[in-house]
């Protein structure tokens, strides 16, 4: 796995590509990017996850990318575990990962768009980490549909996410513009681009599981450690909240 940190260029080369090929290009060395999750966010996650209702039979990272949360949702799984990306090459990187770890379930990873997973009835628990802004606005209600249908009866779907944030803050002036720049990208390059920020969050996220079929609850006694660490260059953690949606049955999403 490579140590050295991406250059200007290749993001700059990977902007210009689709989501699939660029994160291809970024695989080897999304790690020691800025874009990873850190462990500081991670594990007071998944030290909840686990309080809360680990460990379960079966589990499935959405979008896992390298696998950086991958490996701590492996050691709450007993039977199967599922790595779901959209690109090979995170996936590889994350493959690598799990290898050196001893782990009780059986692990899988599949190349997939998280708007057309290949599962029913299938996991105790889902996570996504890093991913919400690749879903479009509009698809918000077909990825919840997705979620419900590949959990069990009883199952769990577990995610950060934030409210709105102050309009005056730096984090939401910077969001905004990047928004603003990969739109313009988007209307001037094929093909697409699709990470925008500002997206996946309460309480309009809450509303839109409610109506897919889960009964939805934000632990609010959850907070990180450093309220100031930054999940990314653009993210206090102070604005984060981790939320919990159980799917209630198998009848149909009103989407």
């Amino acid at each position: 796995m490579s140590t050295a940190k991406l250059t200007f260029f290749e993001q700059l080369h990977q902007a210009l590509q689709s989501v699939e090929d660029g994160y291809d290009l970024l695989a080897p060395k999304f790690d020691q990017s800025r874009y990873i999750t850190p462990e500081t966010i991670l594990q007071p996650f998944f030290k909840k996850l686990q309080s809360e209702k680990g460990p379960f039979d079966s589990g499935i990272d959405i979008c896992c990318g390298t696998g950086a949360a991958t490996v701590h949702l492996a050691k709450l799984c007993q039977k199967e575990l599922v790595a779901l990306d959209l690109s090979q090459g995170m996936l590889d990187q994350c493959q690598q990962k799990l290898t050196q770890l001893p782990t009780k379930s059986t692990t899988t990873f599949v190349k997939a768009n998280a708007l057309e997973m290949p599962f029913n009835n299938q996991f105790d628990v889902a996570v996504c980490f890093g991913a919400f802004g690749h879903i479009l606005e509009q698809d918000e209600p077909l990825f919840i549909a997705q979620i419900h249908k590949i959990l069990k009866p009883g199952g769990h779907f577990y995610f950060i996410t934030t409210e709105a944030l102050p309009f005056w803050s730096l984090s939401f002036l910077r969001q905004k513009l990047f928004n603003g720049i990969l739109r313009i990208r988007n209307f001037f390059i094929r093909p697409k681009f699709i990470m925008y920020y500002l997206t996946f969050r309460l309480p309009e996220v809450q509303i839109k599981l409610e109506k897919g079929g889960f009964e939805v609850r934000i632990l609010e006694d959850f907070r990180f450690e450093n309220a100031h660490q930054k999940l990314t260059d653009l993210f206090p953690a102070k604005y984060f909240k981790m939320v919990v949606a159980e799917k209630k049955s198998d009848v149909r999403s009103k989407i």
